[in-house]
């Protein structure tokens, strides 16, 4: 992991890889500095001055029932902009400690576009005096790294400072002062508010924060946009996936139902035809048809094959047309049969393809009978 430490005005950038900071005169300096680290996460640390932070002691169920846009509006009262226009984020910390810390939105912008200029990857921008280490209860750590003075006295709480008398001014001086790294006047300044029991010399390491990336007072933006795209793209694909499933749902359902139609009408046709060519008094359904039909076959196995060849080849074209036939006579190499047809169209139909599949087909007299048509056709 890389860490990052932003300039103030008209400072130096830093950089750590986990130990000590190394100074970068200027922008250019620090990118070519970092090259071997191209690509790599990175946690950036920016001038805390440039956050407002407000603790104060809150129940849970309290901080539960104000949630975040509830929350927000406690720094109202101690900020100069409209509190829409700052990003306000907020901890809990038992048992009854909240710390609330806000920052212009546009601040955040325009790190982030200074940012993108250096090639790596940033996955959190924290205020920097979590550079300092976490302080215990009652103790406020002061340091100066490379000429920037930081203060942290709680967890959640810290500060830049121009001004340590100032500081010094302002705070609880009911606590122990742990310092490092001050000049000379700073030095005076602290020992004039302490004691030699309230003041505690310690050699800073930086010591890097767990899991930047969730840390509370991480002010880069959630990539809500990217999870939302993501989250929205599998909405998508899910949507598609199942319209996709009922039309082709409903395609085999209404094609499945064309053909059981059809296997039905086949099944009434063939039965009928059956009955017609065998006068069979055994009843016949569409389960027992193959079997009564094979026996039929068997039965006739040293007949005329001739003929039972025309008869299979013609048999389909028959029932293609839902044509009937109620008489069948083989005669001389040819065909001779009685068709019941819906029409006479249909049965010249019926001719005209038997002759384009081949066959030498004639279409005899034809008659009305009842509400169809029974026609003679010769086929060799």
């Amino acid at each position: 992991m890389l860490y990052l430490w932003m300039p103030e005005a008209d400072g130096v950038w830093q950089w750590s890889k986990g130990d000590r900071w190394i100074q970068a005169k200027s922008l250019e300096q620090l990118i070519q500095d970092i090259t071997p680290y191209q690509g790599q996460d990175a946690v950036v640390f920016f001038p805390s001055r440039e956050v407002q932070i407000l603790q104060q002691t809150m129940a849970k169920t309290q901080y539960k029932q104000l949630g975040s846009d509830g929350i927000r509006y406690l720094l109202e009262e101690f900020v100069i902009l409209p509190i829409d226009h700052m990003s306000v984020l907020s901890h809990f910390q038992a048992p009854d400690q909240v710390s609330v810390l806000g920052i212009a939105k546009n601040a955040v912008q325009t790190m982030q576009h200074a940012l993108t200029l250096i090639p790596v990857k940033i996955t959190a921008l924290l205020p920097d005096f979590l550079i300092l280490p976490k302080p215990e209860q009652k103790e406020t750590i002061i340091t100066q790294i490379n000429g920037r003075l930081l203060a942290r006295d709680h967890e959640f709480h810290g500060n830049s400072i121009d001004d340590l008398s100032l500081y010094l001014e302002i705070i609880s001086r009911d606590q122990v002062f742990k310092y490092d790294g001050l000049s000379q006047e700073q030095s005076n300044q602290l020992f004039a508010v302490g004691t030699t029991e309230t003041l505690k010399h310690y050699n800073y390491q930086f010591e890097a924060p767990a899991k930047p990336k969730q840390h509370p007072f991480n002010v880069l933006p959630k990539q809500k946009g990217e999870s939302s795209q993501v989250a929205g793209y599998w909405k998508a694909c899910a949507a598609v996936l199942v319209c996709l499933l009922l039309v082709q749902f409903s395609y085999d359902l209404l094609r499945w139902a064309k053909l059981k139609k059809l296997a039905d009408q086949t099944a009434v046709i063939a039965i009928q035809q059956y009955k017609s060519w065998f006068n069979e008094p055994t009843p016949i359904t569409e389960q027992n048809l193959k079997s009564q039909f094979q026996y039929k076959l068997d039965a006739n196995r040293n007949g005329n094959t001739q003929a039972l060849q025309l008869l299979s080849r013609v048999g389909p074209v028959l029932m293609q047309h839902q044509i009937i036939a109620s008489r069948i006579n083989y005669d001389a190499s040819s065909l001779n049969m009685d068709l019941i047809a819906k029409s006479a169209q249909g049965l010249q139909t019926l001719v005209s393809q038997l002759n384009q599949q081949g066959f030498k087909a004639e279409l005899g007299n034809i008659q009305t009978q009842d509400s169809n048509v029974l026609g003679s056709v010769k086929i060799q």
